[in-house]
């Protein structure tokens, strides 16, 4: 019996079942030229040939083509196809015949060192000196680094941005460098991506001559416009394979009326059972804390890996699975990227991921050489997962949603700013970009920039805050202590979910209750608990207030706007749920809060008026079927975007990242396609008035009062049929979260 039939068969005493199955099988690429005909250097020709490699793949040549004649690039092609080669090639040709140096970036310390090994052999078979410089080589590894400088320098965006502002040694190593290569490029989205953007713009201004740009990465529905979001620059693009080669098995599960996590947590054990090596992916930390702890209930011996462990764990964990010690990992989205945890025969998802390119890139990670990889997504009660349940195969043949972000949010350019002052010891304000400019403007009201004549100087502050604030967020982060014993961080706003008082808080396999939450310290306490049978969300209000827009226009017979605004999320109270209910079914328990605990942040927005006047139920379910459309068609996780709806017929919906994260810009041009799927949502669904289905959001601030699918249906009905769109207005009356 295969893994498939095996799986169906262990299903069939539940009210779960497999919707869907995809068989999928990729062959090679095409062919290229021999690696003998191109006029590589003598050299590099003979290592390719003593590698096994005789004949590029077509893209790789077209890589190579490009890049040698000095053109940016962006390289797509599935997991293991051979990117790292179209890439090390020229960069190696042009270092051997042009004494080219180059940076090589990985998004990670992990993933550089998986990919050392890979880099080195290439390097020193043709006699090119390479090296890893990062937060963990050895201060003696640096001086000799330091004086021996690479030709081929390997480190991180993390390293560049402490290294640019504090390390003359870094700067020194740096500033000779011709070619910077940015492997998995399609990771650098939200926060991230602006982060690494303004890193590369202090590279411009710190290196002695002009510098190429080449990106890489697997799955990017948008490498063209990516290329110029992350160089500022204009690139070329070169397409390899979409996916993986090798057979691959893409099985959707219905969940029926258990919850997600019950279904994925047997299922995982049931496929370890199998003798398959697993690896389980969600969202959320605390879901999957969650979920390791009911894959072991299930006898499954399986662990978490996750942001906000300490680094050290995150590496013992990799080790063990790798060691074949473990029979699998649920992980949240730390394990997309190629970080080398040995070989992994099945993916179970818990959700769909955030959005299509997510997916592929998990995808990939199932498959051993030569044997298939199978890929597990489960679907439950969620409005997106009875949308494609009935669609399967619309699922899997989906556009790739664009990889975004903010190019000028404004608390990253502060960041940068601030560092590249540090930096250089003093700004002259007249020679600052504009958008430099303004954010310098910010800095001084904020005490960070002082002003002394014509020229910027950073205060004392400004070298503490750079040191503490990193580039994975924008947002402070809460230190989480177990008496005075540092545990783990969280980065607001979403420590104002997991961290307000008496949540329940899973971290590293124990439960724990948070018993403080000081956001002037930013310090949570919390105290474990033992092993409890349920869990916590907040319920929250939200205010936007200090709006501006940038631009409007007409979406069907809506006037949007999109601009900024400011924040206050209010956390009220809480609702507690059984871990074994059926899936967000009512709450075990609503608790309001003595003391409601606030935090406010500025970022980027849109509004849109649907009504004069819509009945409160209408208004907030079509707020939450947006919000929920807006995954498949933006690539929104369920937390990326928040929403307010009002009586006055307006919807505000926000990016949760401090100063924006692109994605409601994204969804402000494409808002005519989130209307189509949200009336599909609404339509589609065939409970009474509303339910998980459809406009129910496992995230709302209110616990899903006030909702009505008929009447979100009616409005969005009309809406579509309207001639004329109704004037915009400032929103009037008493907001829904």
């Amino acid at each position: 019996m295969n893994v498939v039939d095996a799986v169906k068969a262990f299903l069939a005493g539940t009210p779960a079942r497999v919707v869907y199955v995809k068989r999928e099988e990729v062959g090679e690429p095409p062919p290229g030229p021999k690696v003998s005909e191109i006029g590589l250097a003598k050299q590099l020709a003979s290592a390719l040939e003593s590698l096994g490699i005789e004949r590029f793949y077509a893209y790789q040549y077209e890589s190579y083509r490009l890049i040698s004649r000095g053109d940016n690039v962006v390289i797509t092609s599935g997991t293991a196809t051979g990117k790292t080669e179209a890439f090390i090639v020229p960069v190696l040709d042009m270092a051997l015949k042009e004494g080219y140096r180059a940076v090589v970036m990985y998004p990670t310390k992990a993933l550089a060192k998986d990919q050392r090994v890979r880099l080195t052999r290439l390097c020193f078979s043709v006699g090119i000196t390479s090296a890893v410089y990062d937060g963990d080589t050895p201060e003696h590894e640096r001086r000799a680094i330091a004086e021996h400088p690479p030709t081929v320098f390997i480190t991180n965006p993390d390293m560049l941005h402490y290294g640019l502002a504090y390390s003359p040694r870094l700067r020194g190593l740096v500033r000779s460098a011709d070619i910077v290569v940015l492997d998995e490029a399609h990771v650098y989205e939200g926060a991230f991506g602006s982060h690494v953007r303004m890193v590369l713009e202090r590279l411009k201004r710190t290196v002695r001559g002009r510098l190429q740009f080449v990106g890489s990465g697997a799955t990017i529905g948008n490498p063209a416009e990516l290329g110029r979001l992350l160089f500022n620059e204009e690139v070329k693009v070169v397409e390899g394979l979409p996916r993986r080669r090798g057979v691959a098995y893409h099985i959707m599960v219905s969940a029926g009326p258990l919850s997600r996590w019950t279904l994925t947590s047997k299922l995982i054990s049931f496929l370890a059972r199998l003798g398959l090596k697993v690896l389980g992916f969600t969202d959320s930390q605390q879901m999957a804390e969650l979920l390791a702890r009911m894959a072991r209930r299930e006898g499954a011996n399986v662990t978490v890996h996750r942001a906000g462990l300490p680094r050290a764990e995150r590496v013992k964990v990799e080790e063990a699975l790798r060691s074949g010690s473990l029979d699998g990992v649920v992980a949240t989205p730390t394990l997309e990227l190629g970080i080398d945890i040995g070989s992994l025969d099945a993916v179970v998802m818990a959700a769909p991921p955030p959005s299509y390119v997510k997916y592929l890139q998990r995808a990939g990670r199932a498959g051993r050489r030569g044997l298939p990889g199978y890929v597990f997504m489960v679907l439950a009660d969620d409005p997106i997962d009875a949308y494609y349940e009935s669609r399967p195969e619309e699922y899997y043949s989906q556009e790739l949603t664009p990889v975004v972000f903010d190019p000028d949010n404004e608390e990253v350019l502060k960041l940068h700013v601030l560092a590249y002052a540090i930096q250089v010891g003093r700004l002259r304000e007249a020679s600052l970009p504009p958008s430099w400019r303004r954010a310098a403007l910010k800095l001084e009201s904020e005490g960070l920039l002082l002003l002394r004549g014509a020229s910027y100087y950073p205060s004392k502050e400004a070298w503490r805050l750079v040191r503490e604030r990193g580039l994975r967020g924008v947002g402070p982060e809460v230190e989480i202590y177990r008496g005075d014993k540092l545990i783990g961080h969280r980065e607001l706003p979403m420590a104002l979910h997991d961290l307000h008082p008496e949540a329940v808080y899973l971290h590293g396999g124990e439960v724990y209750e948070v018993e403080s939450l000081d956001l002037r310290r930013l310090r949570a306490q919390v105290k474990p608990v033992g092993d409890l049978p349920y869990y916590t969300r907040p319920l929250y209000e939200v205010d936007v207030h200090e709006v501006s827009f940038q631009e409007e226009r007409v979406a069907d017979g809506v006037k949007v706007a999109y601009g900024e605004g400011v924040v206050t999320k209010t956390v009220v109270g809480y609702a507690r749920y059984f871990i074994y209910s059926l899936e967000r079914g009512r709450p075990e328990l609503i608790k309001y809060l003595d003391e409601p605990i606030s935090w406010s942040y500025r970022t980027k927005l849109l509004e849109a008026r649907y009504a004069e006047y819509a009945e409160p139920e209408a208004i907030h379910a079509l707020e939450h079927a947006i919000i929920h459309a807006a995954r498949p068609v933006v690539g929104a996780g369920l937390t990326d975007l928040g929403g307010v709806s009002y009586p006055s017929g307006h919807i505000v919906i926000y990016d949760s990242t401090i100063g924006g994260s692109g994605l409601a810009k994204l969804l402000y041009q494409r808002l005519e396609r989130a209307h189509r799927v949200a009336l599909e949502i609404v339509r589609g669904c065939s409970c009474d008035d509303g339910c998980p289905r459809c406009v129910y959001d496992p995230f709302c601030g209110n616990n899903n009062r006030m909702l009505s699918r008929r009447k979100a249906l009616s409005l969005l009905e009309e809406v579509l049929s309207r001639a004329e769109p109704i004037s915009m207005e400032e929103p009037v009356g008493r907001s829904i979260a």
